[in-house]
């Protein structure tokens, strides 16, 4: 099993960073980190400087994924991949390597806009990663913080993208009957998590506008995720999808707005990818659980 990639960070944009730093200490649980003269807030999942960073914004959405490699050879090899694809690949300055507290950085596009950050070597923080409300932590590692879902405007075009240009490889597909008409989503993983990343063909009535329909991270526990689902109640969430388990990577999980307008999902106990991986199509999302509290 390869695991030379992770969803390394996640750049925020926010129309209200205040609203958001409450949210992302109170509610989920990260250490903050560092604060940037513009208002940018970082936040911390383990002993990295940098998991999330929330950036003020005249939108709310996600701004940048950002990819790190294992190694420099990587992140090289990678690199050659995007640009032999004919895609411009811009080589990041120091200022912004230092913002991301990465050794090294550039950046690209993906298919429908998405801006995409390549990196390689971390920063590791000196003061150990301590959270209150979640004592024991996320899975992190090598399999990065989680997951990020997009919506994409041509599934088939985006699929080509993330895998035959940035090597990520298929896990499962669903489909689902919704309101707005069938969506469909494939599950890509690059290391042992399930799918650091997922691809959904928006329906064609949606009305949603994000880049962004939601992020996972996983805490070590189950009682984390129980813990957890009451700070989303007790602040006062929506709750688009309350307790449940997936039928493809089996996570147990809640779901519930964040201030920007998508969710975040909380999960934990997820099945891991090996060599003996089948990939699968699903006609539901959730084995049970997962109702619309709204």
């Amino acid at each position: 099993m390869k695991e030379d990639l992770q969803l390394g960070y996640l750049v925020i944009d926010a129309t209200d960073v205040g609203h958001w730093d409450t949210f992302m200490r109170e509610t989920i649980g990260f250490m903050p980190g560092a604060v940037y003269e513009d208002g940018t807030r970082n936040y911390r999942m383990d002993s990295w400087h940098t998991r999330f960073q929330v950036q003020p914004s005249e939108r709310d959405d996600v701004a940048v994924i950002g990819l790190v490699a294992r190694t420099p050879e990587v992140f090289d090899a990678l690199r050659a991949r995007v640009e032999a694809a004919g895609v411009e690949v811009r080589a990041a300055d120091q200022t912004l390597r230092e913002r991301r507290t990465m050794k090294d950085l550039v950046q690209f596009e993906a298919p429908g806009g998405v801006h995409v950050e390549l990196a390689h070597s971390p920063i590791q923080c000196k003061q150990p990663f301590h959270s209150a409300t979640v004592p024991d932590g996320f899975l992190t590692g090598l399999q990065g913080i989680g997951h990020a879902v997009l919506m994409v405007e041509d599934l088939q075009e985006a699929k080509h993208f993330w895998l035959d240009v940035l090597g990520f490889e298929l896990s499962d597909g669903s489909y689902e009957e919704t309101p707005n008409g069938e969506s469909r989503a494939a599950f890509l993983h690059c290391n042992r998590r399930h799918h650091s990343m997922a691809l959904v063909q928006r329906p064609p009535r949606s009305t949603y506008s994000k880049q962004l329909l939601h992020f996972m991270v996983q805490a070590n526990t189950m009682d984390a995720v129980g813990m957890g689902f009451d700070r989303a109640l007790d602040a006062n969430l929506r709750i688009p999808r309350s307790l449940g388990r997936h039928p493809n990577d089996r996570m147990f999980s809640f779901y519930a707005t964040t201030p920007g307008g998508f969710d975040y999902e909380l999960g934990w106990g997820a099945l891991e990818v090996d060599e003996n991986w089948e990939v699968a199509e699903y006609d539901h999302i959730s084995a049970w659980g997962h109702r619309n509290l709204g």
